[in-house]
């Protein structure tokens, strides 16, 4: 029983491996996909996701409060996929996101320059200077992706207990590697804490509906337990104390609001 989260670069074979181990160890596959479906419900176009998803930001999209509202959306929606157990999660920053849950084997395959070139060509057609600009491209979308939104280095070696090279392994041993890694007594002896990684899946959404009230919200603390949610802080009218509180019972999981926000007098300097 574990979470299993793969990180890779384009040409790699990451995608192939990752399915693979799924189907091997009889875990859930996930990616874009079921990733998109949770991104969805919360209001997300496709555009949108596609904007957004493993992409480095334009300097006006860091601007943006649509930014930071899908950095606690992608949060929230890996989180609760982790909580299933048994799953298999590529990319969208899981490694990160996951880094501090135990049952948890963080996996980053990667491959030389030239070898991911070589199977874009052989694999897609692609003639070999598009091979190359997308190569480049990719990568530098997935190390934007990781710096931008989780202020991380792609290559940070803390953040993966297991990096395959495919540039001389197979497919087939790669996958025996991540099932042999998967057996270690680190991963085995810990089992993924489900109701934890939902409670972050909420807190994330939470804090994610409360941006949406930002321009006139001083700060929020945000605290959640069994289904409570406890605000803290300081806001500048009543109107909007209870905007907050309203944004959080709408989501679903979230019972009830200890609303303890206070209304900034208007009269009174903040320093």
């Amino acid at each position: 029983m574990a979470i299993i989260t793969v990180s890779r670069q384009i040409g790699s074979l990451g995608d192939e491996i990752a399915k693979a181990a799924a189907d091997t160890l009889g875990y859930q596959y996930i990616e874009k996909v079921q990733i998109s479906e949770i991104l969805s419900k919360c209001g997300f176009s496709i555009s949108d996701i596609d904007k957004f998803d493993e992409k480095k930001p334009s300097v006006w999209q860091t601007l943006s409060i649509q930014t930071e509202v899908f950095s606690h959306f992608i949060r929230a929606a890996v989180n609760e996929l982790a909580a299933r157990k048994n799953v298999v999660i590529v990319g969208r920053g899981a490694q990160v996101i996951l880094r501090d849950i135990p049952g948890v084997l963080h996996v980053r395959v990667i491959a030389p320059f030239e070898t991911r070139v070589g199977r874009l060509v052989e694999q897609r057609g692609y003639e070999e200077k598009d091979a190359q600009r997308i190569v480049r491209q990719t990568d530098r979308d997935s190390s934007g992706y990781l710096s931008n939104y989780f202020e991380t280095n792609l290559n940070d070696s803390d953040l993966y207990d297991l990096v395959i090279n495919t540039r001389a392994l197979t497919q087939k041993e790669s996958v025996e590697m991540i099932t042999c890694a998967v057996a270690a007594d680190k991963i085995t002896e810990s089992p993924p804490m489900s109701e934890e990684l939902y409670d972050l899946s909420l807190i994330h959404r939470a804090k994610a509906a409360l941006l949406e009230v930002t321009d006139k919200v001083e700060w929020v603390d945000l605290e959640l337990q069994k289904g409570i949610a406890q605000l803290s802080g300081l806001v500048s009218s009543n109107a909007i104390k209870n905007e907050c509180e309203k944004a959080i019972l709408n989501i679903n999981g979230i019972n009830s609001v200890q609303n303890q926000l206070n209304v900034r007098d208007e009269k009174t300097t903040i320093y």
